[in-house]
């Protein structure tokens, strides 16, 4: 009785907005988990450098690299769960 039931409501085309927005939203909530996981493991390891050489990596760049990586990676995490939302929607 309760598969019926799921199963007729997730064929529906709420259902499967409601499904891919289920699974979008777990998606991007992991790998932004693993991300945070990620700069936390770079921000102890920074922290573990003198004073000197810190700054000395910062004036080399190391701070926009940093940057660059990580936006990057969150970049693609949105567009990847976008996607799925999106051709989810678009199925029939």
């Amino acid at each position: 009785m309760w598969a019926k039931l799921l199963t007729g409501v997730l064929t529906t085309v709420a259902g499967k907005i409601f499904t891919a927005l289920g699974m979008s939203f777990i998606s991007y909530v992991g790998i932004n988990e693993i991300q945070d996981m990620l700069m936390n493991a770079v921000s102890e390891q920074l922290g573990g450098l003198s004073q000197d050489a810190l700054q000395i990596a910062y004036i080399a760049g190391v701070g926009v690299c940093l940057n660059w990586i990580f936006g990057t990676f969150a970049f693609i995490t949105s567009l990847k769960t976008l996607s799925k939302l999106s051709a989810t929607m678009v199925k029939k």
